[in-house]
């Protein structure tokens, strides 16, 4: 049976829009981000249809050092802060490819090996620590930020690439699945000069993989 002409379409459609965002409000997540989308990068906020918006917005993840200056040389297995900062929003994830992070404040919670927020409120940061791996050489931040339930911001687009100093080199052998560590020291010589001493290797198990 058809509408008849005077079904008011403009009202039905505004009705929609209204629905429609109600449903979307209740399939997001206020209080904080399901460890499922905890991977790298980080993946899409469960916003109904909505996809991640281009760019980066104004965020930026900023790593500190213990005088709170920023860096972008980390030390292996040493304590950064790390915040996820710029203009004010509600929601946010962050993810390391190396190393633990853990929250700072009440604000934050984790969600598998991510840090998230618990709850909706409007922040301007997400404030994390994170303890630098203790292998490798380079290690890779990445957050989402979710401003409203259809505008959000990452995917891999917000990230912050560091180099890692003082990790053990890992380096993969004939045999697949296996990995030799091979550790060196720095040895004085002279006034204030340095020489590399091999101290050689020494072979593990199954490499681990966060």
């Amino acid at each position: 049976e058809s509408l008849p002409d005077s079904f008011p379409f403009q009202d039905f459609r505004q009705t929609m829009r209204v629905l429609l965002a109600v449903i979307a409000s209740v399939v997001a997540y206020p209080a904080g981000a399901p460890s499922t989308v905890c991977t790298s990068p980080p993946g899409k906020p469960q916003h109904g249809t909505a996809d991640f918006t281009a760019g980066t917005g104004d965020y930026v993840i900023t790593v500190k050092g213990s005088d709170g200056s920023a860096v972008v040389e980390v030390a292996a297995g040493e304590l950064y802060t790390v915040e996820v900062s710029g203009s004010s929003f509600e929601g946010a994830l962050l993810h390391a490819s190396g190393g633990t992070l853990a929250p700072s404040g009440d604000d934050f919670k984790m969600t598998g090996a991510c840090v998230t927020h618990t709850s909706d409120a409007d922040k301007d940061k997400l404030v994390a620590t994170w303890t630098a791996p203790a292998s490798g050489t380079s290690a890779t931040l990445q957050a989402n930020v979710v401003v409203s339930t259809s505008t959000f911001y990452g995917g891999g687009a917000i990230k912050a690439e560091l180099t890692v100093t003082g990790g053990a080199a890992t380096t993969t052998t004939a045999d697949p699945g296996v990995a030799t560590t091979a550790a060196t020291t720095a040895a004085a010589s002279g006034a204030g000069g340095f020489s590399a001493a091999a101290l050689g290797a020494a072979a593990i198990g199954l490499a681990s993989v966060w």
